[in-house]
């Protein structure tokens, strides 16, 4: 993730380059075309009109291979920050040693050159743009063609008007580019500190679930002793029958808890196997019937109505133990709030699942839907809250949304939004 934000950095540099670079080409033609009014000879406007026609028709095969290559994680060697720098570098000192040298105000763009080396490059690299541009400076104060120009006073006003027309444009660029670097390393920051929120948090819900496999674990023994001991007490004859009906729910509820145990290893096995005989496709109602009724057995007492579209029997549900035990949690929270009633409202829109749980109980609070919004843990007398935060991190990996809101004939509605995966035809 990391290297792909920098990547992808390191792209943008290249691009805003080849843009920048059309700024220079366009200042080389201003500076060719009005030759002729400053010399007073149009002698060497068509030497310098071909050389920033050259550069022009270079930068757009940059431009035109950079679009291209634009979907490639890795970019072209050509396109190096580095590399386009020095181009531009030794662009600018062939067009300088055409048109006078050290002597042509234009020699000052080198200092914008090297300030955008500076942000751009490494340390060695900046240097090493740096010690080039002063030796070429140092070259064309030597070496260079001379002007022309037969007014010596005319000539001291053009090169201080031209020295103050370079820096305002320099002054200018090196902002901009500055603005714009500084916006898209704040762009990838941001993008770091989410993935790395991500990764934590990735990292929390693998301890939480280790915790559970470990607790899954040691209550398989313990359940099987139960579930044998209330089998041979169920065969004594001489039961009073007032203890049956108590012992045939905790019958029950001990098969659910291994049930819920034996569908976890499951799921696991096949999760090792890489996929192989995973569970078939299951509709969306009797996938919801059935975490609703393993739910009821466990809570006998509490009142569930559900209120499913027919489209349900036609749309396969997302086999996600985590998404079971949200729902679960859900649900388990609707209880706490000491509702009479729960009711589950399911509809199909489009390809998404969007399912509502209504309760009659006290209600959440301000504070508490606040709480969620933000992430963290509404703790009550009851819980921690980890279960809802829990089930949010289960929905929202799947693609889905989890929300909250206070009822107004109260009580609370928790509502998901959930894609469903696209049916197989073997199941159809």
């Amino acid at each position: 993730m990391a290297g792909t934000l920098i990547s992808s950095l390191t792209q943008i540099t290249q691009a805003r380059l080849i843009n920048l670079r059309w700024l220079s080409v366009l200042a080389m033609l201003a500076a060719a075309l009005i030759s002729p009014n400053i010399l007073g000879s149009a002698s060497l406007m068509p030497r310098l009109l071909a050389f920033a026609t050259f550069i022009a028709a270079i930068n757009a095969c940059l431009h035109l291979a950079q679009v291209f290559n634009s979907g490639s994680s890795e970019g072209l060697p050509m396109f190096s920050p580095l590399i386009q720098l020095f181009f531009d570098l030794a662009s600018w000192s062939s067009y300088i040693y055409l048109s006078g040298g050290a002597s042509n105000p234009l020699i000052s763009v080198f200092l914008p050159l090297v300030a955008i080396g500076a942000i751009v490059l490494g340390r060695a690299q900046a240097w090493l743009l740096g010690a080039t541009a002063i030796l070429t400076y140092s070259f064309l104060w030597r070496y260079h063609q001379p002007l022309a120009i037969a007014d010596s006073q005319t000539a001291t006003h053009l090169h201080l008007l031209g020295m103050w027309l370079v820096f305002v444009v320099s002054a200018i660029v090196v902002i901009w580019f500055i603005l714009q670097m500084t916006r898209a390393v704040r762009e990838r920051d941001t993008a770091l500190a989410e993935a790395r929120e991500q990764a934590i948090r990735n990292d929390w819900l693998i301890s939480m679930g280790s915790l559970a496999a470990g607790a899954a674990h040691e209550l398989s023994t313990p359940l099987a002793t139960l579930s044998l001991l209330i089998d041979e007490w169920m065969d004594e004859a001489v039961l009073p029958d007032a203890l049956r009906p108590d012992l045939g729910l905790m019958q029950r509820q001990v098969a659910a808890c291994k049930q819920a145990l034996t569908q976890l290893t499951q799921r696991a096995g096949h999760l090792r196997d890489g996929g192989a005989d995973a569970p078939s496709d299951m509709a969306l109602d009797t996938w919801l019937n059935g975490i609703v009724g393993a739910w009821q057995a466990l809570h006998p007492r509490a009142c569930i109505i559900g209120h499913y579209s027919e489209a349900f029997g036609h749309c396969s549900a997302p086999l996600d133990i985590p998404l079971e035990r949200a729902l679960t949690n859900l649900l388990d929270n609707a209880d706490k709030a000491n509702a009479s009633q729960i009711s589950l409202h399911g509809d199909i829109i489009g390809q998404h699942l969007a399912l509502s749980i209504d309760d009659n109980g006290h209600g959440i609070s301000a504070k508490e839907l606040e709480a969620f919004a933000s992430g963290t843990p509404i703790m009550s007398a009851t819980g921690m809250g980890i279960g809802l935060l829990l089930s949010r991190t289960a929905i929202e990996r799947l693609g889905g949304t989890l929300s909250l809101q206070a009822r107004a004939a109260g009580g609370t509605r928790a509502h998901l939004d959930l894609p469903l995966p696209a049916r197989s035809e073997a199941a159809t």
